[in-house]
C-alpha cells in the first residue's frame, strides 16, 4: 500500500531556505524524487495548516516577523500529535540571524548558540569549514564517518526537561582537540577555545519528533566543497528525513505507513532504473524496491517450504 507523505515548508517569516530558491535545488528535488507532495505556509503557522503535513520545515527565519506564542504553542501541539518538525538555523545562531527559533526549540530541549564554529586542524578549504567526525550512535548518522558543517553554529542541549514522553539527545560534535568557536557574548564577538560542542539535536517528543542543526550550507547546492554534495552531507540529509518520518504509535500503523530508507544503489542499476521511470512504466523508484522485496520474500518462502518438504 502507498501512503502519501506531504512535507511542508515555513514560508512565514522571509525564510531564507524555501521551494522556490534555487540555492537548495538538490534538496528540494529530493523530495520530488521520493514521490513526496510539497506545499508552503504563508501568513502564519496555525494548527490547521500544520496538521496536514507529516513533516515541517522552518529553514532560518531572518529579518522578518518572529515566531509569536500563538504560532509556537501550535507547532509544540502539531508535535505532540504525532508530527514532524526540522527546525535549521545558521552561523550566529539567533542573534546574528535576527530570528527567535530557540523560543520554540527550547522546549525540546535544545538552543542554538549565538556562535561560529571554526577547526584548526579538521577543515575543508577554510577553518570556518569544520570536518565533523565525532558522532553519537543514531539511525541519523549510520553508515556516515564525515560531514561538513560550513559557517554554522553550535547547539547547547537541556536533557533537564526529559521525561517518560521527552527523550532529548546530541548526536555530532565537533572535534574534541582542535575546535573552537566565535561567540557574541551581549557586547561583542570573542574567540573562545571549546570542544566538543554538540551541532546536531534530535528530539522524541510524545508522538513526534524534532531535529535542530545551526548549519544552512549542508542544504546548499552551490558548493561542492561545503554543500550538500560535500562529503557524506547528503546522506545525513536524507537520514534526517528518513528518521524524522519513520514513527508508529499503534501496530494498525505498523502495518499501514512505509519505513523509509536510505539505500546505496549500484550506479548502473540506478540509471537504467532511471530510464524505464522515464518511460512511465513505473511511477517511482519506491515502487520498484517494494516490488523487488515482495518477489523476493514469495521466492524464499518457496526455497524454505521445498527445504522443509525434503
Amino acid at each position: 500500500m502507498t501512503m502519501q507523505i506531504f512535507v511542508g515548508f515555513d514560508h512565514s517569516h522571509n525564510n531564507k531556505l524555501t521551494i522556490e530558491n534555487n540555492a537548495f535545488t538538490d534538496f528540494i528535488q529530493y523530495f520530488f524524487d521520493s514521490g513526496f507532495k510539497l506545499g508552503k505556509i504563508e501568513a502564519g503557522l496555525t494548527y490547521d495548516k500544520l496538521e496536514k503535513y507529516d513533516l515541517f520545515i522552518i529553514g532560518v527565519p531572518t529579518l522578518g516577523p518572529d515566531l509569536d506564542g500563538d504560532e509556537i504553542k501550535d507547532l509544540i501541539n502539531f508535535i505532540k500529535n504525532g508530527g514532524s518538525l526540522l527546525v535549521i538555523n545558521d552561523g550566529g545562531g539567533d542573534y546574528e540571524n535576527k530570528n527567535n527559533l530557540s523560543e520554540l526549540t527550547q522546549n525540546f530541549g535544545i538552543t542554538f548558540n549565538s556562535d561560529r564554529l571554526f577547526d584548526n586542524k579538521f577543515f575543508l578549504k577554510e577553518n570556518s569549514h569544520p570536518i565533523i567526525k565525532d558522532f553519537k550512535s543514531h539511525f541519523i548518522t549510520r553508515d556516515i564517518s564525515q560531514i561538513i558543517h560550513s559557517n554554522g553554529c553550535t547547539l547547547t542541549i537541556d536533557k533537564s526537561i526529559e521525561n517518560s514522553k521527552i527523550d532529548v539527545k546530541s548526536i555530532a560534535f565537533s572535534s574534541e582537540s582542535t575546535s573552537w568557536h566565535s561567540y557574541f557574548n551581549g557586547d561583542e564577538w570573542q574567540d573562545e577555545s571549546e570542544q566538543h560542542l554538540p551541532i546536531i539535536g534530535a528530539t522524541h517528543y510524545d508522538l513526534g519528533k524534532v531535529v535542530v542543526i545551526g548549519n544552512l550550507s549542508i542544504f546548499s547546492s552551490l558548493s561542492k566543497s561545503y554543500g550538500i554534495r560535500s562529503a557524506e552531507n547528503f546522506k545525513l540529509v536524507t537520514n534526517i528525513i528518513s528518521w524524522l518520518l519513520n514513527k508508529v504509535s499503534s501496530e494498525e500503523e505498523q502495518s499501514l505507513k512505509p519505513v523509509f530508507a536510505t539505500i546505496a544503489i549500484d550506479q548502473d542499476l540506478f540509471y537504467w532504473i532511471k530510464e524505464i521511470l522515464n518511460k512511465g512504466k513505473w511511477k517511482n523508484l519506491d515502487e520498484v524496491i517494494n516490488f523487488a522485496l515482495k518477489v523476493t520474500k514469495i521466492r524464499l518462502k518457496e526455497v524454505e517450504k521445498t527445504d522443509q518438504d525434503q
